[in-house]
């Protein structure tokens, strides 16, 4: 019998209560025993520090690093080999030369409206010559640096100007695009009773109500910053295109594509510049005279204590007596070089969605291996497509419809019977990629349709090709015979080389006889 046994006998009460206190801390040591067994990568120690400050809000986390992120991708594209190679990457399979679009309006009937989608495509073409508003750029250049600054700076915003009568437009159609960079909407710019913040007001659901923009570019005023920040104008959120590159839920502005590999950027960079001087260093032939102890005797030096040869090819000179030449190896190229730049190349792919093959310019690799790696960088590629197609193309696209029919330029004969739903639809497509083997490739499209598991259109689409134009091309061709035409051109070649062939070989035959 116990302790707890007998004096449960004199104080039941106060028995009980030590026995529910002692399972209570049994069970919570065993607790702390699992936790710590499970979490002991929350733990600091001598080796190994935990990282404080991860919970932090995004815009926290923004509004501490504030510019800095962005201000080193815009250095390192500056002075950087590999950042341009990643950005033209991302830009050459997400826009290409220009992302391909197909009007989608509809009758009431549910057919294509030909006609209309066709007059939609030459006024945008028109469009397409004077986009924005400083009239710098062709629209395939404008997607190019949208997608630029929204990769390089995360972030970029655009004012749709539709009809503005201050604004003198260039084309017929009263539709331009205003950019704005980055740091025209100013970080630092916080009104937090009022709910804004890192120059964005928010309403209680996280929505963007007001972005704030300075009037010119905030490095040209040349003002103190705390003047320069008080020199911002309101803009409604309905009037601005915000596209921005977030990694997290409610993150009012955007991240540079490659804040996580910056440093390992920073790395291969100094490592190249490293061995170039060192490869500099070592193309100096350098050696040094050593002499013996035993030996002395005058040695002619110069002005700076320092004993000088003429050095010329194939020369040699005579030493004293006792004295010896030892070359200093340089040990360059250095042969791990290479790998070393490979490994850290391939992390920088890594992190920023990319190929090594296509930032490093290394193709080596079978079939297989390339092929994957195209795939799997596919799905960067496209997801990033994606996110511009919703923010910028399609918003984009809706109001050049309504500034192309409120000034007039479609004629009300051909809005007639058309669904007014699908006026503004438009298919948006990225570049298609390169064919690795296109013999394997051709095979493949054509086994699918075959099999009735693909649509020929579909394929056409997916090589950046719109399929009515190609119908419309095939029919063409085949109503000008224009293939009969070929293949009998093509069999009377064969048969002329045939018969001077045969006509050839006779002769030759013929004059084998005569000998």
């Amino acid at each position: 019998m116990g302790l707890i046994d007998i004096v449960s006998k004199v104080a039941p009460g106060y028995a009980n209560r030590y026995a529910l206190n002692k399972l209570a801390y049994e069970v919570n040591s065993k607790a702390a025993k699992r936790s710590q067994r499970l979490y002991d990568a929350a733990t600091s120690t001598q080796y190994r520090k935990t990282i404080n400050g991860a919970g932090q809000s995004p815009d926290n986390l923004i509004a501490q690093a504030g510019t800095k992120l962005r201000d080193m991708a815009r250095h390192l594209e500056e002075n950087h080999d590999l950042t341009n190679a990643i950005f033209d990457d991302l830009l050459n399979n997400t826009i290409g030369a220009g992302v391909s679009k197909t009007p989608m309006a509809k009758t009431n009937t549910g057919e294509l409206a030909k006609d209309l989608n066709d007059l939609l495509l030459e006024l945008f073409d028109e469009f397409a010559q004077s986009p924005d508003t400083a009239n710098e750029f062709g629209f395939e250049s404008l997607e190019r640096q949208i997608g630029r600054h929204y990769f390089r700076d995360g972030e970029i915003f655009i004012r749709p100007m539709v009809a503005n009568s201050r604004f003198s437009y260039k084309t017929g159609i009263p539709f331009v695009l205003d950019l704005l960079p980055a740091e025209y909407c100013p970080m630092e710019y916080d009104q937090l009773a009022n709910g804004i913040n890192l120059g964005v007001k928010v309403n209680q659901w996280g929505a963007p109500q007001t972005y704030y923009f300075h009037k010119n570019h905030p490095s040209d005023v040349y003002q103190p910053a705390s003047v320069i920040a008080t020199q911002v104008t309101g803009v409604s959120a309905a009037n601005v295109m915000h596209i921005k590159l977030t990694k997290r839920i409610k993150q009012r502005r955007g991240v540079t594509l490659i804040h996580s590999v910056v440093n390992a950027m920073q790395d291969v960079k100094d490592a190249l510049e490293s061995e170039r001087i060192a490869a500099k260093v070592a193309a100096d032939f350098t050696f040094a005279i050593t002499k013996s102890s035993e030996v002395s005797g005058p040695t002619t030096i110069n002005g700076d204590g320092n004993r000088s040869f003429g050095m010329t090819a194939g020369m040699g000179f005579e030493l004293l007596p006792g004295e010896d030449v030892k070359t200093i190896a340089s040990d360059r190229p250095n042969s791990g070089l290479n790998d070393f730049i490979k490994g850290l190349m391939r992390n920088v792919a890594g992190g920023t969605g990319t190929r090594y093959s296509a930032i490093s310019k290394d193709y080596n690799g079978t079939y297989s291996a390339q092929r994957q790696e195209l795939v799997e960088g596919t799905i960067g590629y496209r997801s990033h497509f994606v996110h511009l197609k919703r923010k910028f193309y399609a918003p984009m696209w809706e109001q050049f419809v309504f500034a192309a029919v409120q000034s007039g330029r479609v004629p009300v004969n051909l809005l007639r019977g058309v669904d007014r739903s699908t006026l503004a639809r438009c298919e948006f497509r990225p570049p298609s990629l390169p064919w690795i083997d296109p013999q394997k490739e051709a095979k493949a499209w054509q086994t699918l349709v075959e099999a009735k598991l693909e649509s020929r259109q579909e394929i056409m689409r997916s090589r950046s090709r719109d399929p009515s134009k190609v119908i419309e091309e095939m029919q063409a061709e085949a109503d000008n015979d224009l293939f009969g035409s070929m293949i009998e051109s093509g069999a009377e070649d064969a048969q002329a080389t045939l018969d001077n062939d045969n006509a050839d070989t006779e002769q030759n035959d013929n004059e084998s006889n005569a000998a």
